[in-house]
């Protein structure tokens, strides 16, 4: 909107955030004073300033008797406290009820988030909202607070793979901030039925807070329905699509021998069919390790054996390149070795298809502190700097819509990383650009206890 032409009148308060121009003086001095420095505050300095200035010598002037004015100056001192008083306790009943009121719109506003809210301190839960008693079936608040050992056996909380969360561990969830959109827990409400809760905790950071921490806990379980759906579906549609690529595979190799001329034509559908193959088998050993909870068959085994093998059939699938193993004797771990070489192979298929030129790839196995770590290292495309905060979210590819777009469906290394979580391990890169990546991961070594 455009501005009027009409000057506006000098007593117009200026609007709020806006200065008054330099040299200028409110028409208003009382309604400038400061917001955080109260006006009572301003009337008692003002008051006993004025009454230690004057006070004396006007006594003199009104009372001209010493002795008298001697007599009066108890009465003096006793109106000066009464006075004080009165501005002293106008003063805090204005600080009291300012908190009560910013307490009041607080608690109110939390109470009205759909999302369940709750106040942790050291010993248990000391506050929660409307929707996190709705949330866990409770029928009173009351059901809720209280230490956290009651809450872990009235909730159950565990993670989606069904391992059970101690108060210890719950206390620890709770003692640091969430990050990365929070964790993922499984709640058992009071009237049995499940639920797949977000927690996101953050400590509460102020110097009285007594080690308190804000948690919020989202309902997610319709979410995880949807996905454990989709999965279902994919491992259904992944299974059924094996027999006719079987079928398709087999009847080419049958022409293959009856019509020799035609074998190079043939040999192509053979390999369109294998790289078929292998990305529903891809797809359906995903949806399967999400649909199936917990780990598989474990075992001790050697890792370095293990990746030892995966580099000898990696190396009839990569010929440009020299693939290399460097590392001590026997590395022990335990856990399911298929998954476990399923981990290794996504990450020397990467490393080699993203290595278009060929060269090296080195792996290594080494132990230390009670982990076994694997690494493998390429010197291809690397991972653009935008893209590697995502590069190991489910069917994202980082090269999608690039000349250097080799195809894939996106599940490797995501499918890589919940392996090697279930087995308490984790994973990491780091790349660089037109310099390569190195991708590494750990496991849990049992070198000690019986196999």
């Amino acid at each position: 909107m455009e501005r009027s032409g009409l000057a506006a009148p000098a007593s117009t308060a200026t609007q709020e955030g806006e200065r008054p121009p330099a040299g200028a003086v409110p028409s208003r001095w009382w309604r400038a004073l400061p917001s955080a420095l109260p006006r009572i505050v301003i009337v008692y300095a003002v008051f006993g300033l004025l009454w230690i200035a004057f006070s004396d010598r006007l006594l003199s002037v009104l009372v001209p008797d010493p002795v008298l004015r001697d007599r009066l100056q108890t009465v003096k001192g006793a109106f000066y406290v009464l006075i004080t008083s009165v501005l002293l306790y106008e003063l805090v009943r204005r600080g009291q009820r300012r908190l009560v009121s910013f307490g009041t719109e607080i608690r109110a506003a939390v109470e009205s988030m759909l999302d369940g809210v709750m106040v942790f301190d050291r010993a248990g839960i000391v506050e929660a909202n409307r929707a996190a008693v709705q949330l866990l079936g409770a029928s009173r608040k009351g059901e809720i607070l209280g230490e956290l050992e009651r809450f872990v056996n009235l909730y159950q909380p565990r993670l989606s793979d069904g391992t059970p969360i101690d108060a210890p561990g719950l206390r620890g969830w709770l003692s640091a901030r969430s990050d990365h959109g929070g964790r993922e827990v499984v709640l058992r409400r009071r009237d049995g039925r499940d639920i797949v809760v977000n927690v996101s905790a953050a400590p509460i950071l102020a110097p009285d807070s007594s080690g308190l921490t804000i948690s919020v806990f989202r309902d997610v379980s319709r979410s995880h329905r949807l996905e454990a759906m989709r999965d279902e579906f994919l491992a259904t549609a992944a299974h059924e699509l094996k027999t006719p690529l079987a079928v398709v595979k087999a009847y080419a190799q049958l022409v293959q021998r009856r019509t020799p001329a035609e074998a190079p034509a043939l040999a192509v559908v053979q390999r369109q069919v294998d790289r078929m193959t292998g990305l529903v088998q891809h797809l359906l050993d995903a949806s399967r390790l999400r649909l199936e909870p917990g780990f598989g068959p474990r075992e001790r085994f050697d890792l370095r054996l293990l990746v030892s093998d995966v580099l000898d059939q990696m190396r009839a699938a990569g010929p440009g390149h020299t693939l290399t193993l460097e590392g001590p004797g026997a590395v022990l771990v335990e856990g399911d070795r298929d998954r476990i070489a399923r981990v290794v192979h996504s990450l020397l298929d990467n490393a080699v298809r993203f290595s278009p030129r060929g060269g090296p790839i080195e792996v290594q196995v080494t132990e230390g502190a009670g982990e076994a770590q694997v690494s493998v290292a390429d010197h291809g495309l690397g991972i653009p700097f935008d893209r590697q905060e995502r590069i190991f979210e489910r069917y994202y590819r980082a090269h999608a819509g690039t000349l250097e777009d080799y195809g894939g469906l996106g599940l490797s290394l995501d499918l890589s990383r919940e392996i090697v979580a279930r087995h308490g391990g984790r994973i990491w890169f780091e790349s660089t650009p037109g310099q390569g990546s190195t991708f590494h991961f750990t496991l849990p070594s049992r070198r000690e206890g019986p196999s």
